[in-house]
């Protein structure tokens, strides 16, 4: 029914989904807007290169195999989701920006990675036909930097269903316990996390808090910290089934992230009806503050607080779900393809 409300546009766009296989926040939106378009019966979308392969062959893929099937096939628009891929001369583009820190935040990123965001994601934002942004913050980001303007689409969250045993069984995790998830990286400020732990251990020392997510960069003390701060279990990147059980069992999550241009993890908690702590990234506010049960600041005395206050704080697991359900998959996609029919004005 909700397609039948969509202006259809008798053009064929090719989405370069090689990026589904990313086991991080960009892997995850191409997989899940592919899945709304399905949802939606948005048939004219096509994935490009979806196949889980190794770097090499996925780069060959991304610049040789699917450039050439593009050009002998014909499409009317390709969309980047994650400045993976070629564009192919004649043929306009979309592309989805998701943050702007490389900009705003250069001290955040290893320089090597930094020269090349900074070289790369604007060349091809320039020469984009329509550019997609995550928040209402990114898109204001995208103009204060490149001067450019974008169009916001927010991300989605599946309802989670999941048994948390599967993630306890698997990491032996007994007891009750919060988690904090994502790329480790400075600006999600697990620093000042683990040293705000000692301080909520003193009132909860029954609690444990697990930190999901893959090694991004960052100091070694960081890495350490995590290995061996007392109360604390890296368990490291984890398989999205492992990710939603650990949704499933957790009291909280903690996302004390400075800088964001969406921040699933919050959604993923709402969906599966768990309260939340952000931290001061704007993008969060915008989007979450709403609905969380703490917001902290910086320091790692501020997370503590909102952490301890929230531990006290009822929540209404089916508010949360309620608020989660808003955003999903079709949504996304439906929005997003409303987005494309710009560049055929």
């Amino acid at each position: 029914m909700a397609t039948i409300l969509l202006r259809r546009y008798n053009k064929r766009i090719g989405l370069y989904a090689s990026s589904s296989a990313n086991r991080g926040g960009t892997g995850v939106y191409t997989k899940r807007l592919i899945a709304g378009f399905q949802e939606a019966g948005i048939s004219e979308v096509v994935p490009l290169g979806s196949e889980n392969r190794g770097t090499v062959a996925k780069l060959i893929s991304e610049h040789l195999s699917i450039p050439r099937m593009v050009r002998k096939t014909g499409f009317d628009l390709l969309h980047l989701p994650a400045f993976g891929g070629r564009t192919v001369s004649g043929i306009p583009y979309a592309v989805t920006v998701h943050d702007m820190a490389f900009m705003a935040r250069r001290d955040w990123f290893p320089s090597l990675r930094s020269i090349y965001y900074r070289y790369h994601f604007p060349r091809v934002a320039r020469n984009a036909s329509v550019i997609i942004a995550d928040s209402d913050f990114t898109v204001s980001e995208i103009r204060k930097f490149l001067g450019l303007e974008a169009h916001r689409v927010y991300l989605s969250a599946p309802a989670n269903v999941a048994n948390e045993s599967v993630f306890r069984r698997a990491f032996d995790i007994q007891g009750e316990y919060i988690l904090s998830t994502g790329t480790i990286e400075p600006r999600k400020n697990i620093d000042a996390l683990l040293a705000a732990w000692p301080v909520i251990k003193e009132t909860h020392p029954e609690l444990t808090l697990v930190v999901a997510g893959r090694w991004g960069w960052g100091h070694r003390k960081t890495k350490l910290a995590l290995a061996n701060t007392p109360g604390v279990r890296w368990v490291g990147s984890i398989a999205d089934n492992l990710l939603m059980s650990a949704f499933s069992g957790t009291k909280l999550l903690v996302y004390p992230s400075l800088y964001e241009g969406f921040g699933l993890p919050p959604l993923e908690a709402a969906a599966s009806g768990v309260p939340f702590v952000i931290g001061p990234s704007e993008t969060l506010y915008e989007i979450f503050a709403s609905m969380a049960a703490g917001v902290s600041g910086e320091s790692h005395l501020s997370i503590a607080q909102a952490v301890l206050h929230a531990l006290e704080k009822r929540s209404d697991p089916n508010e949360l779900r309620e608020f989660a359900a808003q955003f999903t998959h079709a949504r996304m996609a439906m929005n997003t393809y409303r987005i494309y029919g710009k560049a055929f004005q």
